[in-house]
């Protein structure tokens, strides 16, 4: 990631490079910059850029952005709380933003959501400059913060959820999140759910990061019973983006239509309709194709890394 100003037109631009991989960048047009700073685990920018509107970055990658966040977090959330049907009690490990617990608070059924993220000011930095993200999520009588490891917090806790969603960042080499792709970490996950339980991930790029969508699914599918691996168009990410369910009970290709459409027609959404979310696990036959050269799964002493 770079910051440079350079003309356009004969106009002075400042420009946020973000490198989608050592070949190719994606050069943002910044026409405000709310705040650049480090905390304690990693860089934030909060920007109005020329294209996607406000946008935060982390270490140089965009986490979401005006145009498209609800994709992404409709995409993650409610696959998994419609395979579960009726879920009460919710983790969110991760979703700093606060847009996942925006969309687990839609579910009438919700009596209690947990949200666990390691880095506070990070949290307190999206309460102030992405109103529009969390909708006033934080201060949902029915939420409970805290502020720790997410891995910690699921090895500690002897309370069980009926959905427990990952909203972590990727397994970059060096960082925190490494092991919450782990088989040791998803078994620890599968306890603390209740009978008939449902976990979802975040699974990286399907374009950049292929192998590593395809290690998650495979290290998911060694630890639960049912999963599934799906997947939705992000214009910011510039990728389909991937996320792995896994279900201690019920497959969410075996939902009926009938319970999808109902169910999602009592929520507000922008983006998820009973039509999208069959077409999410609609994989194309060359990806199918490449994703089956991956056999391995991520353990702590090997763990899947990028």
């Amino acid at each position: 990631m770079c910051v440079s100003v350079e003309s356009y037109h004969g106009m002075s631009v400042l420009w946020y490079t973000e490198w989608l991989s050592p070949h190719e960048a994606h050069v943002h047009g910044i026409l405000e910059l709310l705040f650049d700073g480090y905390t304690k685990y990693q860089r934030v920018t909060i920007a109005k850029t020329g294209s996607f509107g406000l946008a935060l970055f982390l270490d140089g990658f965009a986490q979401s952005t005006e145009y498209d966040e609800f994709i992404y977090h409709e995409s993650l959330a409610h696959p998994a709380m419609i395979t579960h049907g009726n879920p009460r009690k919710v983790l969110i490990v991760g979703g700093g933003e606060g847009a996942t617990l925006r969309e687990v608070l839609k579910h009438e059924s919700v009596e209690r959501a947990v949200m666990v993220d390691i880095d506070e000011e990070l949290v307190n930095l999206c309460r102030k400059y992405l109103p529009e993200w969390h909708k006033g999520a934080f201060d949902d009588p029915r939420v409970e913060l805290v502020f720790a490891d997410g891995r910690r917090f699921i090895e500690e806790t002897k309370e069980r959820f009926d959905v427990i969603i990952l909203d972590i960042t990727d397994p970059v080499k060096g960082t925190p999140g490494v092991p919450l792709y782990t088989k040791e970490f998803y078994e620890k996950v599968r306890e603390r759910l209740n009978p008939g339980g449902v976990t979802v991930t975040q699974a990286t790029s399907l374009r950049y990061y292929e192998r590593a969508f395809a290690v998650i699914y495979n290290t998911v599918a060694s630890v639960f019973p049912i999963a599934r691996r799906y997947k939705v168009f992000v214009p910011s990410f510039y990728s389909d983006w991937g996320f792995v369910i896994g279900s201690l009970d019920r497959d969410p290709l075996e939902v009926p239509k009938e319970e999808v459409e109902s169910k999602l027609a009592r929520l507000p959404l922008k983006y998820l309709d009973a039509e999208q979310y069959s077409f999410l696990f609609a994989i194309p036959r060359y990806l199918v194709e490449r994703l089956s050269r991956y056999r391995d799964i991520s353990t702590l002493s090997n763990p899947l890394e990028i």
